[in-house]
């Protein structure tokens, strides 16, 4: 919870400069004063530190997420292998544990064990999305040459 209030404040601040920084460029603008010019090297160091920096804060972020939330990466002990809507609000789940599969049905509050499946049902990988997607892809294409013809 500490971490959360301590977001805020960090957020909170960054907004201000943020707003204090285009306040003194804007003001700087309308009395047609330049700021300070530099060279292209200090420019480009400028960029490259605030780029590491901004950087810096995305991972420290993610670190204090997955401390704070306890997500953990690829440690997956259950896979959802494939589900499917049996009404509004019932659904059918194939679900791997420990290497068992089950089949369970879902409904609003309420798990329960339909089958415990003896022989592994074996999904083929083919349903990803980048394949998904290139048959989006040539089914649009051959929709298009259709209507051109």
């Amino acid at each position: 919870m500490a971490y959360v209030c301590w977001f805020k404040r960090a957020f909170v601040l960054l907004l201000l400069l943020s707003f204090n920084i285009s306040a003194v460029e804007q003001n700087a603008a309308t009395a047609n004063l330049e700021l300070p010019s530099s060279d292209m090297g200090a420019s480009v160091m400028q960029m490259a530190l605030g780029l590491v920096f901004v950087l810096g804060i995305i991972f420290l972020l993610a670190w204090l997420m997955r401390r704070v939330t306890g997500i953990q990466g690829s440690k997956q002990h259950i896979k959802i292998l494939s589900a499917i809507n049996v009404g509004t609000r019932e659904r059918a789940v194939l679900v791997e544990v420990a290497g068992e599969q089950l089949l369970l049905g879902v409904a609003s509050g309420h798990v329960s064990l339909l089958h415990k499946i003896t022989n592994p049902i074996v999904l083929d990988n083919s349903s990803d999305f980048s394949s998904s997607l290139q048959a989006a892809a040539v089914k649009l294409k051959q929709q298009t040459m259709k209507t051109k013809k």
